[in-house]
């Protein structure tokens, strides 16, 4: 009939994730979604048999009880409709959740954009294909976050180390089954009957699935940690990434010292003839220091980056891509007696590069953003942020360390205090990464203003493949004359969540597009991850 399924706990309507438990005997049933409902704790005190949940589809069809099996004169009428005019559908639903089949084919109901190319006229061009594909991205991106918000959500607190309060609470999944909020997110949490409302930081994900976040700013400081429930949760979206890709679009049409001649014919596609750096002296010695010996592939993949202005380094699972990139940018650091710019997709995978250059001797800054510079890392003391708090240099760095201490005790500063304490830390931050050898940070984030001022002769990217265009372009346009893709395009490319946009080829990475113009990437042969036996199958399938 008109009955809507839907999960009974948190009123999902995905029906991939709905199923059924006896409520009374077997004449009326619950629908719960599998997950999480099925396991929340505060269902077990409804006396109902869980293990007895079944799911809504079987082999591919609603259960007979549930549906009416329409008759061959009801299927003779119906009409036929292609996946592509489901897709169609629904992205109309996300604007008109009313359209129907006939408003697919309206004009102007959904205009197709243009897809991503091989070959651009210049930057404007390449600027007018991609920006567009960039703000479907953004826009969905929105829509998604958006649908985490979340009513009547049950809260308990706890205080944290560093005396901040955290709210600890459960969100249920969105209608499609994925839970979007992972640490670092912000969420605005609010009260309507108490008028309150603060926003915070997920720090962490407890093992039931519960989201930490520790408030701060306004409000922050007397919660009302009397109240367990009403209150609502709103995941604070931000344009930061998309804001940043197109800035690096505009900054790649229309400055010129963005990047090399060279390398902007080479990203728009242009035949040009390869080209060799002149006055590059070769090193006696390919391994960096503390670092592993280098096999045959990666000593030349390291003697082929050295010398070329742009260069492709594929790298099959466990070839030790992670060593090779951190020795090419010892020897980047060497031969130019500049900074390098070391960038990926990926928190992780910076992590990971940042600590391997470090035992070579080089001076490391890791970049984070400033909403993760609370979250613990693996490398704490190479990040910005801990570095420029614990300069000794005088009475600058006593002052900035007091005030820090100050704002850990109280929570948070005086109006003055707080202005004094932001011009003692970008001083110090522009100090520690003046001083650096390499910067290293996610594509996205070489886009901070803290990096405005800086050129980078020479820029590494690992993880290549997993950024789109428009992000890989973020680090490149701070002046590179040298470029170094790292990744492998036989993996995973980018995640694009924007059907339209990954339909127009947003999801092709820079790195898969050099490859496919016939810039030839040196490939490391030899892996290190797995018994030979089970490396047999990839190798034999995929390269």
């Amino acid at each position: 009939g008109d009955q809507p399924l839907e999960c009974y706990s948190c009123g999902t309507k995905n029906v991939f994730l709905l199923g059924f438990v006896p409520a009374q005997g077997d004449s009326v049933v619950v629908l719960l979604c599998r997950e999480p409902c099925l396991h929340t704790n505060g269902l077990k005190d409804m006396n109902w048999d869980l293990d007895k949940w079944q799911p809504l589809i079987e082999d591919r069809a609603f259960l007979s009880w549930l549906v009416k099996v329409p008759s061959e004169a009801d299927a003779s009428r119906a009409q036929n409709v292609t996946a592509a005019q489901i897709g169609k559908l629904e992205q109309l639903w996300r604007s008109d959740p009313n359209a129907t089949l006939r408003d697919i084919d309206k004009p102007g109901s959904l205009e197709e954009p243009q897809p991503a190319r091989m070959h651009y006229d210049d930057g404007y061009h390449f600027q007018n294909v991609l920006a567009p594909l960039i703000k479907l991205e953004a826009e969905n991106d929105r829509r998604m976050k958006e649908e985490q918000s979340r009513s009547g959500v049950t809260v308990h607190w706890d205080v944290a180390v560093n005396k901040k309060h955290v709210a600890f609470f459960l969100i249920p999944q969105t209608s499609d089954g994925d839970m979007r909020v992972v640490v670092g997110d912000e969420l605005l949490l609010s009260n309507a009957a108490l008028k309150w409302e603060c926003v915070g930081s997920v720090k962490t994900r407890t093992a039931k699935e519960e989201i930490g976040l520790e408030l701060r700013g306004k409000n922050s400081t007397n919660p009302p940690t009397h109240q367990k429930s009403g209150f609502h949760v709103d995941v604070m979206w931000k344009a930061t990434t998309y804001d940043r890709c197109q800035m690096a679009m505009k900054s790649f049409a229309v400055e010129e010292v963005s990047v090399s001649g060279y390398l902007y014919h080479r990203i728009l596609g242009h035949d040009v003839e390869p080209q060799v750096l002149k006055g590059v002296k070769l090193p006696k010695k390919l391994s960096a220091p503390n670092l592993p010996e280098l096999n045959p592939s990666q000593r030349e993949a390291v003697l082929q980056v050295i010398q070329a202005p742009l260069s492709l380094i594929q790298g099959p699972p466990g070839t030790g891509k992670t060593v090779t990139s951190s020795t090419i940018v010892y020897h980047l650091v060497k031969q130019t007696k500049a900074q390098v710019l070391v960038c990926a997709p990926s928190n992780v995978a910076v992590d990971q590069l940042a600590e391997r250059i470090s035992l070579t001797g080089l001076k490391v800054v890791r970049l984070c953003a400033k909403t993760r510079e609370s979250l613990a890392s693996p490398v704490e003391h190479l990040t910005l942020h801990y570095q420029a708090s614990h300069l000794d240099d005088g009475q600058d760095s006593s002052e900035l360390q007091k005030l820090l201490q100050l704002r850990d005790l109280m929570g948070e500063l005086s109006d003055s205090d707080e202005k004094r304490l932001r011009g003692l830390r970008r001083a110090a931050e522009k100090e520690v990464l003046s001083a650096a050898d390499v910067v290293c940070c996610t594509c996205v984030s070489a886009g901070d203003p803290r990096l405005s001022k800086f050129r980078f002769r020479s820029v590494l990217i690992d993880e290549a493949t997993q950024a789109t265009e428009p992000e890989a372009l973020i680090p490149i346009v701070h002046g590179c004359k040298q470029l170094v893709f790292v990744g492998d395009h036989c993996q995973l490319g980018p995640v694009i969540t924007s059907k339209v946009a990954a339909k127009a080829l947003l999801g092709q990475s820079m790195f898969e597009r050099m490859v496919q113009l016939g810039v030839h990437p040196q490939r490391l042969t030899i892996q290190y991850r797995m018994h030979p036996c089970l490396s047999e199958f990839p190798s034999n399938t995929f390269y």
